[in-house]
C-alpha cells in the first residue's frame, strides 16, 4: 500500500514537473523585440528602437508583414527560424516585383518617413535626417 502511494506521488510530481517545465520553456521561447536600439545597415545606416515604437502602441505587424502585406503576428514572427528573414531586404530587393519598393531607402522612406510625418495616435516622429540616420550617413546632404 505504501509503495503504491509513493509511486502515485512520484508519477504526480513528474507530471506536474513536465507540465510546468513545458510552460517555462514556452515562456522562454517567446519572441521579444530587441531591447537595444538597432542600426539598419545600408548606404546610409539608420537607428531604430523597437521599444520606442512598441511603447507607442504600434504592433510588430506594422512593419513586419508577409508577401501579401498581411501583418505578421507575434506567433508568426516567433516561428521564423532565421532572423534575417525579418529584415526588409530579405524580400525588398532586386527580385521584388514592385520596382518602386526594391531599394531599402524607398521601403523605409515609404513606411517610416510617411508615418513620422502623418503621425500615429496623435504622435509624430522626427523628420530631420540626423534623427534616424547616423551622422556619417547624412553629412553632405
Amino acid at each position: 500500500m505504501k509503495t503504491s502511494t509513493i509511486c502515485s506521488r512520484v508519477v504526480l510530481a513528474v507530471a506536474i514537473f513536465l507540465v510546468l517545465g513545458s510552460g517555462a520553456v514556452q515562456v522562454a521561447a517567446q519572441t521579444v523585440a530587441p531591447q537595444d536600439e538597432i542600426t539598419i545597415k545600408g548606404k546610409k545606416p539608420a537607428r531604430f528602437n523597437h521599444q520606442t515604437h512598441l511603447g507607442m502602441g504600434l504592433s510588430c505587424g506594422t512593419c513586419h508583414h508577409d508577401q501579401e502585406h498581411t501583418p505578421l503576428t507575434v506567433e508568426a514572427i516567433a516561428a521564423v527560424t532565421d532572423v534575417a528573414q525579418l529584415h526588409c531586404v530579405s524580400c525588398h530587393n532586386s527580385e521584388f516585383p514592385n520596382q518602386d519598393l526594391q531599394k531599402a531607402k524607398d521601403v523605409f522612406h515609404g513606411r517610416c518617413k510617411t508615418c513620422h510625418q502623418e503621425g500615429y495616435q496623435g504622435k509624430k516622429g522626427p523628420k530631420k535626417c540626423g534623427a534616424c540616420h547616423l551622422k556619417k550617413a547624412y553629412e553632405g546632404c
